[in-house]
């Protein structure tokens, strides 16, 4: 019998083969498809068809640290100066793991009193999620 629904406890991001450290949310995992109106003349109602999947960037919400080499900070912001295009890994409780590939920029947002230092991870998407099914 399936599980009645997984805490988000457990929930792992990898950009590059490398585990991010302090993640605290993440962005929609894929996405749905842009509307193409296929209505003719002689139809009395308008029909549409899919196009190509309309996705935003997939964004991770994680503690900023810069303070050592293995930060998340630090890992991302050499991806992103690097410039190229890299492997995306997010898995879940239940052993489901959702890949994809894209450009990286991370960003420091913006703090307020009594609040914890947090930055952004922007993937620009450039491939289709995959989805691995657990093992049984």
């Amino acid at each position: 019998m399936a599980t009645q629904g997984y805490a988000s406890i457990g929930v792992s991001v990898t950009i590059n083969s490398t585990e991010l450290n302090y993640v605290t949310k993440i962005g929609d995992i894929g996405g749905a498809p842009s509307d193409l109106d296929a209505t003719c003349l002689k139809d009395k109602m308008k029909k549409q068809v899919p196009g190509v999947q309309d996705v935003d960037a997939f964004e991770i919400t994680y503690l900023f640290d810069n303070s050592a080499a293995d930060s998340d900070y630090r890992v991302l912001k050499a991806l992103q100066d690097d410039g190229g295009i890299v492997p995306v890994v997010v898995t879940v409780p239940d052993g489901t793991s959702f890949s994809t590939t894209g450009y990286i920029n991370t960003v420091v947002n913006g703090v307020g009193v009594d609040e914890l230092i947090e930055a952004t991870a922007s993937v620009s998407l450039q491939s289709d999620w995959t989805v691995t099914n657990p093992s049984a």
